[in-house]
């Protein structure tokens, strides 16, 4: 995943227009200070981390030049190439895109990089600085939107349910839902994406009688709207849609979306989606609330995921690739315990790589497993698996 990011990257760099005079580093990727340092190796760079909270416009400056004075000596080119600011969260919501106004207008023609756990203030209210801004890296197969690019028209909803629950607007966390009931009901009319009213009424409401439950379902709804500051569905021929006004993306869909491609795929194709699956699953679906509807659908997409590391593991294991073939098998096992084709896997490739108390250990693990919750014992098929490990029989 780091190889596939960091080609992203490179081919981003290569394809930037001539107009482009800002990089932000993307908020959502973790790895922004991975490639900070192809950066600092500029013929020409000057780097300020600032410090403070809610700097004003002079503050930044005053702190830039400060860091500019340190960095200058006899060696220094005349024209810096590139301006990094990191930790530019610190600055105040308005005088962040001011700051970087005045550099460029004195900054030749050198270039600027922002890093920042937020969107830029500047992203949605200077259309001109906007055209010379681009978000790197960019996947949208793996929510890294290129905010500075995205249609006006539309309100881009960002979607993490896999983990505990993340919601962005424009690139600005939504945190405050006014209780639990809106959140849950949010999520669920984005995981549907359409529903009929008597669905959500039996999903949240079983108990209480229509008019009751309208009445309850009307109220949470706008709440939902009061904190998004926009309508999320629309009501049209029975079923409730997500408004159009809204873009969408949502991490278990394209999770799911990823699975469907990847199952089709030749195999030398399918192994970086494969990757790219891994890295959209950050936690199981909804960790922070736990209603019958989440539970079913985490279930869905936790068999999902470990069948997912499972198909890399088989992937890389035929490249030869057994040492880290065995941790995806690991990780597959421990999250679906019942699935004897990937525990023989695991044991088998543990065999071959000289493990056997490992492989014996993987077994034993199994048979509790399927003892306690099926109350049936381990196939044939792995009984004999294990029988000839123990005889130091080397698995075919």
């Amino acid at each position: 995943m780091v190889d596939f990011i960091t080609e992203s990257i490179a081919q981003q760099m290569q394809g930037l227009e001539a107009d482009i005079r800002v990089l932000v580093a993307h908020p959502g990727y973790a790895g922004q200070h991975q490639f900070l340092d192809r950066f600092l190796r500029a013929q020409s760079a000057v780097y300020t981390r600032f410090e403070g909270r809610d700097l004003t416009r002079v503050q930044l400056h005053d702190q830039y030049l400060a860091a500019r004075t340190a960095q200058e000596n006899d060696k220094t080119p005349d024209r810096v190439e590139w301006l990094i600011f990191d930790e530019c969260d610190r600055a105040a919501p308005d005088e962040l895109g001011r700051f970087v106004e005045d550099v460029l207008a004195v900054a030749d023609q050198g270039c600027v990089l922002l890093l920042t756990r937020s969107v830029p203030e500047y992203i949605y209210s200077n259309p001109v600085l906007r055209q010379q801004t681009r978000f790197i890296p960019s996947v949208s197969s793996l929510m890294l939107v290129d905010y500075a690019q995205q249609k006006p028209d539309k309100v881009l909803l960002e979607v993490r349910a896999l983990g505990s629950g993340r919601v962005m607007l424009n690139g600005r966390l939504i945190d405050n839902w006014d209780g639990t009931l809106p959140r849950a009901l949010f999520f669920y009319l984005v995981d549907r994406g359409m529903t009929t009213r008597s669905q959500i009424f039996d999903t949240f409401w079983p108990n209480l009688s229509v008019r009751e439950a309208t009445n309850v379902f009307h109220v949470t709804k706008r709440k939902i709207s009061e904190v998004l500051g926009v309508d999320l569905t629309v009501y049209w021929s029975g079923f409730y849609h997500l408004s159009s006004d809204i873009q969408l993306s949502y991490d278990a869909v394209l999770f799911s979306e990823i699975i469907t491609d990847s199952a089709v795929a030749p195999p030398e194709q399918a192994i970086p989606l494969f990757h790219n699956a891994i890295a959209l699953y950050q936690g199981h679906f909804l960790t922070s609330m736990d209603m019958p509807w989440i539970q079913k659908r985490r279930n869905e997409l936790t068999l999902s995921y470990s069948e997912i590391l499972a198909s890399l593991a088989r992937a890389l294991e035929q490249r030869g690739e057994k040492e880290n073939a065995l941790g995806l098998y690991v990780r597959a096992s421990s999250i679906n315990r019942q699935r004897e084709d990937i525990a023989r896997s695991l044991i088998t490739l543990y065999a071959e790589m000289g493990m056997r108390v490992d492989a014996e250990a993987a077994y034993d693990r199994l048979a509790e497993e399927l003892d306690q919750t099926l109350g049936v014992p381990p196939s044939k098929e792995t009984q004999q698996l294990i029988a000839k490990i123990r005889d130091g029989v080397a698995p075919v």
